[in-house]
């Protein structure tokens, strides 16, 4: 969600929402904004109109995806390379080539030189690797906390991001909770339990869809994708510290 918006803004929003491209099969449309109004802005469309009011929580200043698959050397070729290809092929069918990158990393401090280089490019990000209550499993390195990652990725006056977590258990509040509350994080969403890689990139994918093509707001979409995978498996969604949808 962006804040702070005003006429001139460079803004996406969806096409869903904007009359004559709702069914282009593109999921944002980037314009101006002419007009706001409390909680709500119209854009300006390409034939010289302007757009139905639309909630701020639909607009974005910036869009861009960046997937990590976080390597842990046993189990890249057989589950964390598929997955990560499933998520990313799916994000280039919503998003320009040059709105989505994946990137392969085995340790904290490859993350963290990336991370200082390219963080100010993405609005989501998706963690693919292995997790547990306790942080995400790097193959060089080991084990890492939410504390630990949160300073890590800390950048003075960076936007906040939405993560997206297909690491199994990182919704506990350990970790999820724990992110969530960092400077970093608008929204984090993360697995309950255990998750099949199917389970995950299905997870993923309708909450995208729902999020940007449907131009639904976070905490919508979430409970779409919750509903949508199969099986036990249970999502979490937390905002500032705290447990804003999913299992308790």
């Amino acid at each position: 969600m962006a804040t702070g918006l005003a006429v001139g803004d460079t803004v996406y929003v969806p096409c869903s929402r904007v009359r004559g491209l709702e069914n282009t099969g593109v999921s944002l449309y980037r314009s101006e904004v002419v007009e706001v109004s409390h909680s709500r802005v119209r854009v300006g469309v390409q034939d010289g109109s302007t757009s139905d009011w639309i909630g701020a929580s639909l607009v974005h200043k910036s869009v861009g995806i960046l997937v990590l698959r976080i390597g842990d050397f046993e189990t890249e070729q057989t589950l964390l390379d598929p997955l990560a290809k499933s998520v990313t092929q799916f994000c280039r069918l919503l998003l320009p080539d040059d709105q989505v990158r994946a990137v392969r990393v085995r340790s904290l401090d490859e993350l963290q030189q990336l991370w200082q280089r390219e963080q100010a490019a993405y609005s989501h990000v998706i963690w693919i690797g292995h997790g547990s209550e306790a942080g995400i499993n790097f193959g060089v390195g080991g084990w890492v906390d939410a504390e630990t990652l949160g300073r890590t990725l800390r950048v003075y006056g960076a936007p906040r991001k939405i993560y997206i977590s297909l690491c199994c258990k990182t919704g506990y509040k350990s970790f999820g909770s724990a992110l969530s509350r960092t400077t970093m994080c608008n929204r984090f969403l993360g697995p309950f339990h255990s998750v099949e890689g199917a389970v995950a990139s299905q997870f993923c994918q309708t909450f995208l869809a729902s999020h940007l093509l449907e131009g639904r707001t976070v905490g919508v979409a979430f409970r779409k994708a919750r509903g949508s995978v199969p099986g036990s498996t249970s999502f979490r969604l937390w905002t500032g510290g705290h447990l804003t949808a999913g299992a308790r």
